[in-house]
């Protein structure tokens, strides 16, 4: 019978058997705390930067740019124009992706492995599904990509006929990374060899026990 259980801050759903292991993360896309407010900040400067460029009067008679591109005159500086326009329509959709859902799943067993997931350029909430052959699949790992303003990002890697694969790059955390390596062990696939990894989990784990403390603290 499967068993399921929840695990870590991210909540990740871990459901196994002696012949399969799926691992769920529903994570939304972006910042793992105050992803809300970031996402209204990103809003909020695209629309006061796209104000600001093109609707806000200056200049010696009081016109926007905007004006002066409705009636056919040169603009001073297109191609700053073009570039801030880039950057403020960049902000507003990132601030828009960050509302938007988001998530991965790896699911395997002794024959294949499975990875679905919805893509950081998706809006829509539309899984992608991509299925190998076990025999194609090796070297399971967890990878340090560097750290941002939430701590180390990891994700968990591995490579198909040569080729590298990532799920969960920026949800997964070493703890519940080292529960699921070792079910994919178990089931017989190819996992790399990491002598970090123990460490990387203790560590993980005395962070959450002193997040714990502070919060029961009031810190």
């Amino acid at each position: 019978m499967p068993k399921q259980q929840y695990y870590g801050r991210q909540k990740f759903e871990i459901t196994f058997t002696g012949d399969s292991l799926e691992a769920r993360c529903h994570l939304p896309f972006g910042p793992k705390r105050n992803r809300i407010l970031f996402s209204l900040l990103l809003i909020l400067l695209a629309v006061w930067g796209s104000y600001r460029t093109w609707l806000l009067p200056g200049g010696a008679y009081g016109r926007s740019t905007w004006w002066y591109f409705a009636h056919h005159y040169s603009l001073l500086d297109p191609g700053a124009l073009v570039f801030a326009t880039g950057f403020y329509v960049l902000f507003l959709l990132t601030g828009t992706r960050l509302l938007c859902p988001a998530g991965a799943i790896l699911t395997c067993n002794r024959s294949q492995v499975t990875t679905t997931r919805i893509p950081w350029y998706s809006f829509t909430g539309h899984w992608v599904t991509h299925a190998y052959d076990a025999l194609d699949v090796s070297g399971f790992r967890l990878k340090y990509f560097g750290s941002g303003r939430g701590g180390s990002v990891y994700g968990i890697r591995f490579f198909v006929n040569g080729s590298a694969k990532t799920i969960f790059h920026g949800s997964i955390e070493p703890p519940e990374a080292y529960r699921i390596l070792l079910r994919v062990k178990n089931l017989g696939l190819d996992v790399a060899s990491d002598p970090k990894l123990l460490s990387r989990v203790k560590l993980g784990l005395l962070d959450r026990q002193e997040e714990e403390l502070d919060r029961r603290m009031g810190i």
